[in-house]
């Protein structure tokens, strides 16, 4: 994805748990970066994490992307992008998330301790903590349960504010992470095997 002349959107940041999509297009492309211009001109700091998304074959993806560096002097500025992990499906989720909520783990998130750990996939998993984190930046994310810990660098996917005033933050951990991967893939067959015992001793 992401390739020379192709139309896209950038994710640009906020506090809002809505997602606000800026269109732009592709002016170079690489295996590890891209860059991008924009109709309208926008202020980005460098070392901004955010999303980029674009259409292939009829179908989104998104594109984890740094801002490693803005050139000006053009027609329009240009915004130059390392990727970040692999792209991804931006339609559905591509694993099932079990819900962990009752097994009471707790997780660091950033600078956040104590942050409820509500559900668990082979990619990501989501937690319940202080709002005010951005989508689409990177956090630190570390958890145990049993002989199984995480600790890794994670993507906020996605932000829903609950009524009780906290957010429910949904997180990606690279592709590249392999070991944080295998540990969350571990853990998820391990609920999910307890919950189907559950269900089948109920039957």
């Amino acid at each position: 994805m992401l390739h020379n002349d192709q139309n896209m959107f950038l994710l640009l940041p906020g506090d809002s748990e809505k997602r606000v999509l800026q269109p732009g297009k592709v002016i170079e492309s690489s295996a590890p970066s891209f860059s991008i211009a924009f109709d309208e001109p926008i202020e980005l700091p460098v070392g901004l994490d955010t999303l980029a998304f674009c259409e292939v074959r009829g179908k989104f993806f998104q594109q984890g992307a740094s801002l490693v560096e803005v050139r000006e002097g053009g027609p329009a500025s240009i915004y130059v992008f390392n990727r970040v992990g692999d792209p991804v499906s931006a339609e559905q989720r591509q694993t099932f998330r079990v819900s962990v909520a009752a097994a009471q783990i707790y997780a660091q998130l950033g600078k956040q301790k104590q942050c409820l750990v509500v559900d668990i996939s082979p990619e990501g998993l989501a937690v319940i903590a202080d709002a005010g984190l951005t989508l689409g930046s990177m956090q630190k994310i570390s958890t145990s349960y049993e002989q199984n810990t995480i600790l890794a660098d994670a993507r906020i996917q996605t932000i829903k504010i609950l009524p009780s005033g906290k957010a429910r933050y949904g997180l990606l951990i690279p592709s590249s992470d392999a070991v944080a991967r295998k540990t969350l893939l571990k853990t998820s067959m391990d609920f999910q095997r307890r919950q189907l015992k559950r269900l089948a001793g109920a039957a």
